[in-house]
């Protein structure tokens, strides 16, 4: 009777950029029958040598030089599908090129919500490189990214996003708000006061450095005498480091600026961007209009990028059919934001921005895409 040889199979882990760079080290090295098993995100200790741990076995009968006959039965059907395999995951992985033109539909569906088409096609591609990192332990699973379950590439799509969207809910103890006219700052200080002072059981105070407008600090005053907290007129920067140093420590101060055009902002709104970035101990958040053209927002956040805003809110979200341009303009930025406003009503049309506010609303058109595509 004839005895069994137990095969010895050979395992190697290679650490490279991508599946596909960990294929081709591996059939060099193992050759062309090298079997993937797995693929995961490479460990702390050995990330330098690469993003990606590939694992890969072979039976080492293999590399002899005259090997014998295989005994068994199907082996070729076996390597061909492998051979497949790894043809699906050259073609659907990051790097490598696109299947067809319908592998564009996370792009296509984040371009319709606003989003520029740049951007979408490189979330898109992240999605694709997220969807097969995870299922390549799976060795029947990667296919195209409309073959793949639509929830993952919702799911995917979501995560995606909200790693590129950074959020900073809350206001320090000292805090400005500066912005382009008629973006909302008054009325935002206003929800600011009552949300996070007069709600919490904190003393609040308001300073209004606006001198630009005839009358500009009545509305804020008016404001303050119906809150019943002190308000205060700064009218120059040495009066608004004063009422600063004045103020009592356990007290949230909010200060109000004047709607800055970019005259005003090479004139004395240059001596209060200064004067922000001294104070350390201020808050400068920069409140835009959601409704605002992408180009007019990219160029009103870098005009008061000399102000050096902690952080972004965005008002009128309830004027615009697409938060797109938000999105946009924060992945840009890299400045994260604190609130959005969706309205005038003072306190109620405010809530600390949120990354599920925005996702869902650049992916609600995704799901009937994919439906769509099937």
């Amino acid at each position: 009777m004839a005895t069994a040889t137990q095969a010895q199979i050979r395992v190697k882990s290679y650490f490279a950029t991508s599946v596909p760079d960990a294929i081709d080290l591996a059939r060099k090295e193992l050759g062309p029958d090298a079997l993937l098993l797995n693929s995961r995100q490479s460990p702390p200790e050995a990330r330098h040598l690469g993003p990606l741990e590939v694992v890969f076995g072979n039976d080492s009968e293999s590399r002899n030089a005259n090997p014998a006959p295989p005994a068994v039965a199907g082996i070729d059907d076996l390597r061909q599908s492998v051979e497949k395999i790894w043809n699906l995951l050259i073609r659907t992985t990051a790097g490598g090129p696109r299947a067809d033109a319908s592998r564009r539909l996370v792009e296509q569906a984040l371009f319709d919500a606003g989003v520029t088409r740049e951007l979408a096609a490189e979330i898109d591609e992240s999605v694709a490189t997220r969807i097969s990192r995870r299922s390549v332990t799976d060795l029947s699973f990667p296919r195209r990214i409309q073959e793949v379950d639509a929830c993952a590439v919702v799911r995917e799509t979501m995560e995606e996003i909200k790693d590129r969207f950074p959020v900073r809910p809350g206001i320090g103890g000292i805090t400005a708000l500066v912005g382009p006219p008629g973006s909302g700052k008054t009325t935002t200080l206003v929800k600011l006061a009552i949300r996070e002072g007069l709600v919490k059981g904190r003393s609040v105070r308001l300073i209004s450095a606006d001198t630009q407008r005839i009358a500009a600090s009545e509305q804020l005053r008016i404001y303050a005498a119906i809150l019943g907290v002190p308000f205060q007129t700064a009218e120059s920067v040495s009066a608004l480091a004063q009422a600063v140093d004045s103020a009592p420590v356990d007290a949230i101060l909010l200060i109000d600026t004047p709607g800055m055009s970019p005259a005003l902002l090479d004139g004395p709104g240059a001596d209060l961007a200064a004067f922000f970035r001294q104070r350390h101990d201020i808050d400068v958040h920069l409140v835009l209009t959601a409704s605002t053209r992408p180009d007019d927002l990219k160029s009103a956040a870098n005009r008061f990028g000399c102000f050096r805003p902690v952080a972004s809110i965005f008002t009128r979200l309830d004027e615009t059919d697409s938060l797109g341009a938000v999105f946009c303009e924060v992945v840009r930025s890299g400045t994260p934001v604190s609130y959005f406003c969706d309205g005038q009503l003072v306190p109620e049309n405010i809530q600390p921005a949120s990354k599920d506010t925005l996702t869902e609303f650049l992916v609600r058109q995704l799901p009937g895409v994919l439906q769509s595509a099937a």
